[in-house]
């Protein structure tokens, strides 16, 4: 099987729109967690696949094969799997946030999904209302995606 960067792209971005879906039901009161359930799972296999793809880079590779375990077990019930949810993408944006120059969108972009991260964490253990939970997350999602478009490779893009 040809894993490319298009496909954990897609599976990526897939994941982001199913929690953008899930953000916005949470706003009108509906909650369908079998969206964030998928979600995270395709997170978890975005992961996977580009670990697979990482042959050069072991350190990154093994990020990533952390951050994919972290999000599996994000899916326990309790604080084990509240922490693990939390970690799993400040854990998956380290070795970029590291590798890159400060002044780039790569770098902007890994310090916000740790920052992300971070407010998940705080926030699931605040007793914080469900609408003003979902804007939290839309915002968050919002802020994150046009220096995530930044950082992402054009020829990822090309046929």
């Amino acid at each position: 099987m040809n894993i490319t960067r298009k496909t954990f792209y897609g599976i990526g971005i897939l994941s982001a729109a199913l929690n953008i879906l899930g953000g916005a039901m949470l706003l009108f009161s509906i909650r369908a967690d079998l969206v964030f359930n998928i979600a995270t799972v395709a997170a978890g296999v975005m992961m996977l696949m580009l670990a697979t793809n990482l042959k050069e880079d072991p350190r990154g590779r093994n990020f990533c094969l952390a951050a994919a375990l972290l999000t599996v077990l994000g899916m326990v019930p309790g604080i084990v799997g509240i922490v693990c949810a939390a970690a799993s993408w400040p854990v998956f944006a380290w070795p970029y946030f590291k590798a890159s120059v400060p002044e780039n969108g790569l770098h902007k972009a890994a310090f916000l999904v740790m920052v992300c991260g971070l407010v998940l964490l705080v926030g699931s253990f605040l007793p914080v209302p469900q609408l003003l939970a979902a804007q939290l997350a839309l915002g968050s999602l919002q802020a994150v995606r046009p220096l995530a478009a930044m950082a992402c490779p054009w020829e990822a893009y090309a046929p």
